[in-house]
């Protein structure tokens, strides 16, 4: 009995010990721990946004999702320019030191703009090192974008309150132009400058001064004021001219912008008397005239004012015209006399058998008009002696006098004075309308039998090749007729065009022609430009995108699809973003600009936080060509449950990942055993051993026992 209770008693040590080595380096603490990997990464924003001029700062999150501590971990920043535009630096400085299983640090990152940028994005690489216990190193990589704030936006501008004082110039003396011009834009303008341009000495020109004035930096919803001296020629006819009004200016990334507006100009002269025409070197008859003999006067027409008469009538007539009468015209009609010119005149006249002997009064009087179309008058008298005698009545019949009065020479203008586009961008391969307002500029000329009609051959990059019109009539044709136009009075005209489909994005030029007549039947010709901003097709095509019906808190989804460029133009700044209770590393995720026809694949994963419905968006944003951005979203709702329950073993297993397998105390454990068995073998043989003797000695016990029993015999 004594044998078997030793033997099971070392068989049961046995297998303890055995059981029990075998059990520790499963289940043993993370602080006994040395071998194993660390997994490091760096997680945030795919883009961050930049101010420039500013300190931007930008928080990234360094993990270790590991099986053991990561040690000495370093973070660095780089980027792939040559000379970057920017500085980077760590509020913490490079160093993150050590990151235990499944904890994180967060590190300050901190981005100047020192420079001027050349482009909107700029990609840097986060970098990484980190070792394990035993001083393996690792290493790895995350890319961010930095993306410059307003760095795609131009500033906008407005001119307001234009006036011009007076209201009308009168011609050969001057006014002033003024207006205000505002930053109506989300971007500062630096180096403003207002420009008066396409100035003409003989028509509106500057009146002393510079015809530029530096206006500075206007921030956003600034303004400033400005004013330009101007003249008006003299020999001007009445009418609107425009005058280009120029605006350059930078944005804060030293881009250069150049605007222009046209602004027009009355010109007409509402008070003042420019023009000044007088009568100098008069020479009267001299002796005395007979009845039915001509006598003549002449003198010299001067103009002594500023700026060209026009129109001149000079009527020459007896007071007592039945005394007295013209041998020659007595009405002469003159286009025009510029300032400072002088014409001679001379006016032939006799007495009549009505007359007395006695003198008379030859009456001349001058009317002219202004540049301001305004009628002048003034009169001058010369005295005559007649001396009565009879002549045959039928040779003291004046002259009839040339009725024609009034016969403007202006040029009758027409010009587009308003005109609207509905939509105000127009959409290459659709129809719009173009609202036009016709004036009639002249302020006593009609016109008439009009013509107007629109043509627009837009050059191609190739000297032999002309594309077609890029806007054509819709159910009409190219030409419109209009009967006439009243002086100072307007036509409205609708018309109804389409755009090619294959135009491309930008602002075209389309010329108005017009043929006319005046009321005398003269022909004129005339052309006005309208600026017509077209807009391309833009399209980003998503493949179908599928999200399972139900999923588990915390679990991962991994979404997955194929998108393309099936727009006409270059979609910029594409970009997808995730929007709900989720968690994800790359909720949003920058891809660039895409060309006409690209494709790539967008592969993402999240996990739902909340229970129940859970709302979540896919959004795809990107700008087009006049840099409004178009988002396509993907609504979906996951139907998030409970993870499913799990015994208290494993519960415990989730909690407490089993630890590595520690060899060093295998291996002591190991070497325990074997001690153990040494030992074992050694005491089953001595006790082997005693056995053997004792049984030996028994022997002996009996031998002599019988020896005694037979001496005894």
């Amino acid at each position: 009995m004594k044998k078997m209770g030793f033997q099971k008693a070392v068989a049961w040590l046995f297998a303890c010990i055995l059981l029990f080595g075998l059990a520790i380096p499963s289940y043993a603490a993370d602080e006994d721990f040395v071998e194993g990997t660390p997994e490091v990464f760096v997680s945030g924003n795919n883009v961050y946004e930049v101010q420039n001029n500013m300190e931007t700062r930008i928080d990234l999150q360094v993990k270790n999702k590991g099986s053991a501590i990561a040690n000495n971990v370093v973070v660095r920043a780089k980027s792939d320019e040559a000379i970057p535009p920017f500085k980077i630096s760590f509020y913490d400085g490079e160093n993150v030191g050590s990151l235990g299983v499944n904890s994180s640090k967060t590190i300050k990152m901190y981005i100047t703009m020192n420079e001027t940028p050349e482009k909107s994005t700029y990609p840097v690489s986060i970098t990484y090192t980190y070792q394990n216990a035993s001083g393996s190193s690792f290493s790895g990589s995350e890319t961010i974008h930095l993306k410059i704030k307003g760095f795609d936006k131009e500033p906008t501008y407005l001119f307001d309150n234009m006036k011009t004082v007076p209201e009308s110039l009168t011609p050969g003396q001057g006014g002033t132009v003024s207006g205000i011009v505002k930053n109506s834009g989300s971007q500062d303008m630096l180096q403003a400058e207002v420009i008066l341009d396409k100035l003409q000495t003989e028509g509106i020109s500057l009146s002393g001064g510079f015809s530029s004035l530096q206006i500075g930096n206007l921030g956003v919803g600034k303004q400033a004021s400005f004013s330009f001296p101007l003249a008006a020629s003299a020999d001007m006819a009445a009418g609107n001219y425009p005058i280009t009004i120029k605006l350059k200016y930078q944005d804060e990334f030293g881009k250069e912008f150049e605007k222009t507006q046209d602004y027009y100009i009355s010109v007409g002269g509402a008070n003042g008397k420019a023009t000044q025409l007088e009568i100098r070197n008069l020479k009267e008859p001299q002796g005395v005239y007979n009845v039915n003999q001509n006598f003549q006067v002449t003198f010299d027409l001067c103009n002594t004012g500023q700026t060209t008469a026009k129109d001149i009538v000079v009527k020459a007539e007896g007071l007592e015209a039945t005394a007295v009468v013209p041998k020659s015209t007595s009405m002469k009609n003159i286009a025009n006399l510029p300032a400072g010119k002088t014409v001679p005149l001379t006016f032939t006249f006799a007495g009549t058998n009505q007359a007395s002997t006695q003198n008379y009064a030859v009456q001349f009087t001058i009317t002219y008009k202004t540049g301001n179309t305004k009628e002048e008058t003034f009169k001058q008298y010369a005295g005559v002696n007649i001396r009565n005698a009879e002549k045959d009545k039928k040779d003291k019949e004046a002259n009839e006098a040339d009725k024609d009065k009034d016969k403007p020479t202006s040029k009758p203008k027409i010009i587009i004075s308003k005109y609207v586009c509905d939509p105000l961008i127009v959409m290459a391969g659709e129809e719009f309308d173009l609202k036009t307002t016709l004036m009639n500029t002249h302020p006593v000329k009609g016109v008439k039998n009009i013509k107007m009609f629109l043509t627009l051959a837009e050059e191609t990059s190739s000297e032999t090749e002309k594309s077609g019109n890029i806007f054509t009539p819709v159910n009409s044709s190219n030409t419109y007729y209009f009967d006439a136009i009243a002086p100072k009075s307007t036509v409205d005209k609708e018309l109804r065009l389409y755009v090619v489909p294959n135009a491309q994005p930008k602002t075209y030029t389309l010329t108005v022609n017009f043929e006319y007549e005046d009321e005398q039947g003269k022909e004129y010709t005339a052309t006005e430009l309208l600026g017509i901003n077209v807009k391309q097709t833009t399209e980003l095509s998503m493949d179908e995108i599928v999200l399972p019906d139900s999923v588990e808190q915390y679990a991962p989804i991994t979404v997955s699809f194929s998108y393309y460029n099936t727009g006409k133009v270059a979609l910029n700044n594409v970009m997808f973003k995730i929007e709900g209770d989720v968690d994800s590393t790359t909720k949003s995720t920058y891809i660039g600009n895409m060309d006409p026809g690209a494709s790539d694949y967008y592969e993402t994963t999240f996990t739902p936080n909340a229970l129940g419905e859970v709302p979540v968006s896919i959004i795809a944003s990107y700008e087009d060509s006049s840099g409004e951005v178009i988002e396509d979203r993907r609504d979906f709702v996951l139907n998030v449950t409970e993870p499913i329950p799990m015994d208290e073993n494993m519960d415990m297993e989730m909690e407490q990942p089993p630890s590595p397998v520690n060899f060093k105390l295998i291996g002591i454990i190991a070497g325990i055993l074997i001690v153990v068995v040494v030992v074992v073998i050694i005491v089953l043989k001595k006790r082997k051993k005693k056995k053997e003797a004792s049984l030996l000695a028994d022997a002996d016990l009996d031998d002599d026992k019988d020896d005694e029993e037979g001496i005894s015999l």
